[in-house]
């Protein structure tokens, strides 16, 4: 049995290329072992708290050796940006007309604000060179946008927020795998 994919893909995301191959592979095989002893569930909760246990001194590495902050840039650059952008186009564009305030989204200008920033995820997601870059990509700009959207003047519907954290890192990964598959 595989330990918990979501708690893998943290691993992967937060240790970065050069230790998530070793850290996940001595995790697995302690699962493993853990499993046979002591249950699947036993054995799911130890791995997901040592992977929430290790993220804080992986990414302490991973920052020190540029690649996090490389991936932030990245991410803030080809997705926050653009959202950014957008959206105080948006809020110029409704400034000129009379009688609105801005304040209330048009469905339209979403639907165009999240198409925009999926290509723009996906231009991010395509520069990955390897599967835990990839990783750590996506999750940087689900991050970046949901801050962006977040520090937004105007409020932001459910869906739309919803749509966004989903979308983006979607976008991403799917290229990095398109681009690899060929």
């Amino acid at each position: 049995m595989k330990p918990p994919w979501l708690s893998q893909a943290l691993l992967v995301a937060v240790a970065g290329s050069c230790e998530a191959e070793c850290i996940a592979g001595d995790l697995e095989e302690e699962f493993a072992i853990m499993q046979n002893s002591s249950g699947r569930t036993a054995a799911r909760r130890w791995y997901t708290w040592q992977v929430a246990r290790s993220v804080c001194a992986l990414l302490q590495l991973r920052i020190r050796s540029g690649e996090f902050t490389q991936a932030v840039l990245i991410a803030s650059l080809g997705v926050a940006a653009p959202l950014l952008l957008l959206d105080r186009l948006w809020q110029f564009v409704y400034s000129q007309i009379p009688l609105k305030d801005g304040l209330h989204r048009a469905p339209e200008f979403l639907a165009l604000n999240a198409f925009c920033v999926c290509a723009c995820a996906a231009f991010v997601g395509a520069c990955a060179e390897s599967k835990p870059r990839a990783i750590a990509l996506a999750i940087a700009a689900a991050i970046a946008a949901l801050l962006v959207v977040w520090a937004g003047a105007a409020s932001a519907p459910a869906a739309y927020v919803v749509f966004l954290a989903l979308a983006v890192p979607g976008s991403a990964l799917f290229t990095f795998a398109w681009r690899n598959s060929k």
